[in-house]
């Protein structure tokens, strides 16, 4: 579950000093579209902007929308049907056919930029946040409104949302991507605001253990979907920065110090591929048995076929699951392909997929 957030809040800081940037929110769909609800956009006055609300088609229009929204300061909602419409349609390049709704709210500096301050603090320390947005307010709640709660407890906004948040995590933090909300007394009045509940997970995190020739094109694999990308390795003619791609950060470190070396922070994915079995077999002792939080990591994987993946779990006393060869069976070979499927398999497993084609998916449900 990936909704772009890190690069939002990349584009937040930059803009900070603005007066006011427009949000757009995607707060329902319905047919086929290319964003879900929660997908979100930031906009500046230029024109400038970081998300995408749908393959590109709808954003310039949106822009128009947003102009409106700076001027007026109140939220506005924006509807784009891409059937009912054939000028709308073929104007803009559309043929999706499906129906998107959006909600444009005006964020001002003077009041803190809305729920984007305390998001981008918990985002920074690794925390996910709950995130309720009030997408038609009443007497009680305006239009957007907002309530924010985060994984360590912190809570910013309404009340009344906040608590509706707590609710919902009552029972553990969700797995769920959103929910909409009715809000009056006790949540249940007919008549009472409606919200979105997003839930924004942090940053995904995820550790090469192994910095030779074939981890640069990993790490470029894993950078390219907004991953925060750890590479460790002892060796010094391969654990150099200049190797990787900015943003990428290396330590040079042997597999017995990698808990200190991470400095406590969690992951939520290994690949390791030193390529040397004592090796590898340390990392993997380290990463399946070693301090917490490394316990309990999603997604562990080593490279190699199906029998050194076992010696290695014999000379590291691994008891956990570990995927091994890892990737998905796409005919990889060379090591950009090979990334390539790593890249996915991770991509499936951290979001509960197995990997099957789409194809394969939408024929199943036909005949369902």
């Amino acid at each position: 579950m990936h909704l772009g957030t890190h690069a939002l809040l990349e584009f937040f800081r930059a803009r900070r000093d603005e007066d006011a940037l427009v949000l757009a929110t995607i707060i329902a769909t319905a047919g086929s579209t290319y964003r879900k609800p929660g997908a979100m956009m930031l906009i500046a006055r230029d024109g400038g902007y970081e998300g995408m609300i749908s393959g590109g088609c709808l954003e310039g229009d949106l822009l128009h929308h947003a102009a409106a929204v700076f001027e007026s300061g109140s939220p506005a909602r924006v509807t784009y049907d891409m059937h009912a419409d054939e000028e709308l349609v073929w104007n803009l390049g559309l043929g999706c056919d499906g129906v998107i709704h959006l909600l444009l709210q005006r964020l001002d500096r003077e009041t803190g930029f809305g729920f984007l301050t305390p998001l981008d603090v918990a985002q920074r320390a690794r925390r996910a946040g709950l995130l309720a947005l009030v997408t038609q307010g009443d007497a009680s709640l305006a239009t957007g409104s907002f309530g924010l709660l985060d994984g360590a407890g912190a809570t910013h906004g309404d009340p009344q949302l906040v608590q509706s948040l707590a609710n919902l995590a009552d029972d553990g933090w969700p797995r769920w991507r959103c929910r909409h909300l009715r809000l009056g007394v006790e949540d249940r009045v007919e008549d009472g605001a409606e919200a979105i509940a997003i839930n924004l997970p942090a940053r995904t995190r995820v550790l090469l253990c192994g910095a030779g020739p074939d981890a640069v094109p990993m790490a470029r694999a894993f950078a390219g979907l907004d991953w925060e990308v750890l590479i460790a390795d002892h060796r010094p003619a391969f654990a150099k920065p200049d190797r990787f791609p900015a943003g990428c950060t290396v330590i040079r470190t042997r597999p017995e110090r990698l808990a200190d070396a991470l400095a406590g922070d969690g992951l939520d994915a290994a690949v390791i591929m030193s390529h040397h079995l004592d090796n590898d077999a340390a990392w993997l002792a380290q990463l399946a048995g070693g301090d917490i939080p490394y316990i309990g990591v999603p997604y562990i994987g080593v490279l190699g076929p199906r029998a050194r993946r076992d010696r290695l779990l014999q000379m590291a006393g691994c008891r956990h699951a570990v995927y091994g060869p890892v990737g998905l069976d796409i005919g990889a070979e060379l090591p950009a392909a090979i990334a390539l499927a790593v890249a996915a398999e991770i991509h499936a497993v951290l979001n509960g997929r197995d990997g099957r084609p789409l194809t394969i998916r939408t024929d199943e449900r036909q005949e369902a």
